[in-house]
């Protein structure tokens, strides 16, 4: 079989491979990849963000964010709770359950990274970053912004 040639399809390829070894080794925490860094950006900012930032940060409509945010309510790694300055909004916050959980996690990105990278010399791996971080920028900018186009559904893993 051919490897392929698109570089698209690769970023696709890593992405799923990465994504699939996350989630079996996060399985014990009955938490995904994707719900694990949504624990991290709470974290990142100091275990508390309102919702609709969370919503903005992923480009998610409201109505996925809430099913994500009750799953993981329900697991005990975070909180949800109205806004006392604006009753409409919500404030959602990490629990302390989650500070066993994040050595662990750290522990298992870091593995993942040094995977990912180890065959590289700290100058491919500065230039592999720069040119990831360029074609993020020229996706994620411009009139045809992805940010503003909301995704409809997300993975009911979530």
């Amino acid at each position: 079989m051919d490897k392929p040639k698109s570089i698209g399809l690769y970023i696709k390829l890593i992405n799923h491979i990465m994504t699939a070894s996350m989630n079996t080794c996060l399985r014990r925490f009955d938490l995904t990849f994707s719900q694990m860094e949504l624990l991290h950006l709470l974290r990142r900012n100091g275990g508390i963000m309102k919702q609709k930032t969370i919503e903005d940060t992923y480009g998610v409509k409201h109505t996925s964010v809430i099913g994500i945010l009750q799953r993981m309510e329900k697991k005990g790694f975070l909180t949800v709770s109205v806004d006392p300055d604006d009753r409409r909004r919500r404030i959602v916050m990490l629990t302390e359950d989650t500070s066993n959980f994040f050595e662990e996690a750290e522990r298992l990105r870091d593995d993942m990274e040094l995977k990912l990278t180890q065959a590289l010399s700290p100058d491919e791996y500065t230039e592999l970053f720069t040119l990831l971080q360029k074609l993020y920028h020229n996706l994620s900018t411009g009139k045809d912004d992805a940010n503003d186009q909301k995704i409809d559904e997300v993975d009911p893993r979530i």
